[in-house]
């Protein structure tokens, strides 16, 4: 079964890394891990690595779909954005019909790769910071 791992060792840069797909106690345990992050009141941004995230079912997409809502204003006033890193078309795609339901409170940029993704987050943070 797949799990969703956490690094906060380069704090304010986090980074959530998928792998494989999730049962739905491991998906609710990371919902739960990026709610304690929005709403512990300290400023981050965050790479998410979804380049070997399974199958997302539809249960586990309405979940992102409710913490968006439910932490909107954590999120708006904590996180500098969050850096989508993926590589293939339908993960994109799942993602953008994600925010046409759910627009994301925050910048949300998807990459092909780590290091073009943590650059544009350090620059979210130095604004984020700066505000």
């Amino acid at each position: 079964m797949g799990q969703v791992l956490f690094d906060e060792k380069g704090k304010p840069l986090m980074r959530m890394t998928y792998q494989g797909s999730c049962d739905d106690a491991e998906w609710e345990r990371h919902i739960d891990q990026m709610s304690e992050w929005a709403r512990r009141g300290d400023r981050y941004a965050v790479v998410i690595d979804a380049r070997e995230v399974g199958r997302v079912p539809a249960t586990q997409r309405r979940g992102i779909m409710d913490w968006i809502k439910s932490d909107r204003e954590h999120l708006r006033a904590n996180c500098a954005g969050g850096a989508l890193i993926f590589t293939t078309a339908l993960q994109q795609g799942l993602w953008t019909a994600i925010s046409w339901v759910t627009p994301s409170p925050i910048p949300v940029k998807v990459f092909r790769d780590v290091p073009a993704a943590e650059a544009w987050l350090r620059g979210q943070l130095e604004t984020k910071m700066a505000s």
